[in-house]
């Protein structure tokens, strides 16, 4: 796939989300900064998060429009749910580190939601033509990312689990959710060429794995 020549296309965003992050990394390991960091951590997620998606706007179609706001609906209701019920991800709940919330999830979770799914199917969708290995590689990505988040999550206190045990329903429906989400994806919607979400959850992985490893 051929990069932009524009640099507003490519680099400059590019290089925004490594800085942003890189600075993240410092800002948590060193105290000073720490509490900091924890401030600015829903602002950060959605602002890269809205960068991210300004790299779209030149593939944006309905399709992508509706799958994606409907990703983040869905998502934020099984939150919801889940919170409620302690029945699809387990026993949690959300602290105010990840900013402002509607009933009991923070608005940024089905937004990065989103984000990191499609950062999925993006990935997924170069490295097979089928739709249902396709949909299955994005699941396994995405879960991946949440297998590495945890810990770092548990250590933030971005959420709390009952007894500070990650429950291993919460992985199975991380998969099923992403790879529902994947399956329509790619049965809506030309796959896009644009690879800045998947960059993105690239930038992220790396950022939670320095995190596992000296926080």
């Amino acid at each position: 796939m051929e990069r932009p020549k524009n640099i507003i296309d490519y680099y400059l965003p590019h290089y925004f989300l490594v800085i942003i992050f890189t600075v993240g990394v410092i800002g948590h390991l060193f105290p000073l900064f720490y509490p900091l960091m924890i401030a600015l951590t829903p602002y950060t997620l959605l602002i890269t998060g809205f960068v991210v998606l300004f790299g779209y706007r030149k593939e944006l179609s309905q399709s992508l429009v509706i799958w994606f706001f409907s990703v983040f609906i869905v998502t934020f209701l099984l939150e919801e749910a889940g919170i409620k019920t302690g029945l699809i991800f387990g026993s949690y709940y959300y602290t105010p580190v990840l900013g402002f919330s509607l009933l009991s999830v923070p608005l940024i979770i089905g937004f990065n939601w989103s984000v990191i799914i499609l950062g999925s199917v993006i990935i997924a969708a170069r490295l097979t033509k089928s739709i249902f290995l396709a949909s299955l590689i994005s699941g396994f990505i995405t879960l991946a990312f949440d297998i590495l988040l945890e810990p770092v999550a548990i250590k933030l206190s971005y959420w709390i689990w009952e007894n500070n045990v990650v429950p291993v329903q919460n992985y199975i429906a991380w998969f099923l959710i992403a790879f529902i989400a994947s399956l329509i994806y790619f049965l809506t919607n030309k796959p896009v060429q644009t690879g800045l979400a998947a960059f993105y959850l690239a930038v992220q992985f790396l950022f939670f794995l320095v995190l596992n490893l000296f926080l």
